[in-house]
């Protein structure tokens, strides 16, 4: 893995008597030894692997404003303090460990405002993976184990879970710098409490919301839906269409890698001059690329729905095969029950 660390420091988060967030800071970034190596390629390719991911940019207040419709009340203004502090570091105007340190007292202090209780080891890393610069900020949290030492007694060890990741957010440096109208040079994970820690990142980065993959996905879906009903395929033909942009999705998502509209319509049969890419133009509205939404995906080769108790999924290529469904009397038949669910049912019978 081509990953250079360029400077990386480990700052900590517990709860104090009062019951809130306070920092603990360190004076000196960490040795880039093949303990810190192993640890930020790991984060780099968990990260990556990440689904649910939100995407944004940093705000400009006066665009915001500019931006509202007639009648609505302008929001909390977005704070540039992070902005200003990383400009200042990429800038060489500032260092990395006290940027890191008003860094961590400006997370605590937004963690005490949207009543959010973190703890665990608070991670700057600024690095370079395959010719981009990132700044990655992670709160990883601490887990205790048993160990067999060589002597074959049990102790206790205090280990970093980093397979979570409910907390970390990333800036791609290189895109900020050289795409500055971008929506999506930062990603950050919405993590187990949802919409709150969204908001939690965009108010600590003063940053608004952009690109929402799983809309990128949704569109992908109807685009390759109309794509098929203007070729008119059989569907047979419309099935193992599907199955391929499937394909194509899925192997990037499991590489880490996003979906790429010129790279997926090279992969496609196309119909004379009108390929896919051709076809969905600019009425998809649809980005270049975008991650995997894998649970979106699933539409492509199967049908699901669930609601009052019910949940249904079954590939697509069934319909009207083995399974039926009757809109006048919005009924679903299937012949052949899984052997499974059979047995289940007889025994209930």
């Amino acid at each position: 893995m081509s990953l250079d660390i360029d400077k990386i420091i480990l700052h900590s988060l517990r709860q104090g008597g009062d019951g809130q967030p306070h920092a603990d800071t360190r004076s000196q970034t960490l040795p880039t030894d093949e303990a810190v190596q192993g640890l930020m390629a790991e984060l780099h390719r968990i990260y990556n692997g990440k689904g649910g991911k939100g995407f944004g940019f940093f705000a400009d207040p006066e665009t915001a404003v500019a931006e509202l419709a007639e009648g609505e009340t302008a929001p909390k203004q977005p704070s540039p303090a992070f902005r200003i502090a990383l400009e200042q570091l990429l800038g060489e105007q500032s260092e990395f460990v006290p940027f890191s340190v008003n860094m961590t007292h400006l997370l605590v202090k937004n963690l005490v405002e949207h009543a959010l209780d973190e703890q665990g080891v608070l991670l700057f890393a600024k690095y370079n993976y395959v010719g981009v610069d990132y700044l990655m900020l992670a709160l990883l949290e601490g887990k205790e184990s048993v160990t067999v030492s060589e002597a074959l007694d049990l102790r206790h060890i205090h280990y970093l879970d980093i397979g979570k990741l409910n907390l970390v957010a990333r800036i791609d440096l290189t895109e900020w710098k050289t795409q500055p109208d971008s929506r999506r040079y930062i990603t950050f994970s919405k993590g187990r409490v949802g919409r709150k820690l969204g908001d939690f990142f965009m108010d600590l980065l003063g940053a608004r919301e952009g690109m929402d993959a799983k809309v990128q996905n949704k569109g992908l879906l109807q685009a390759v839906d109309d794509y098929c009903d203007s070729r008119q395929l059989e569907p047979a033909e419309r099935n193992d269409y599907k199955k391929q942009v499937f394909k194509y999705c899925t192997e990037q998502a499991s590489a880490g890698e996003e979906i790429e509209i010129k790279e997926l319509s090279a992969e496609l049969p196309g119909d004379g001059d009108l390929d896919f890419y051709s076809f969905i133009g600019q009425e998809y509205e649809l980005e270049d690329r975008f991650p995997a939404d894998r649970s979106t995906l699933r539409g492509l080769t199967k049908f699901v729905g669930s609601g009052g108790g019910l949940t249904l999924s079954f590939e697509q290529k069934l319909l009207n095969s083995r399974v039926f469904y009757d809109p006048q009397t919005d009924t679903l038949t299937i012949r052949g029950v899984p052997p499974n669910l059979k047995d289940q049912l007889l025994r209930q019978s």
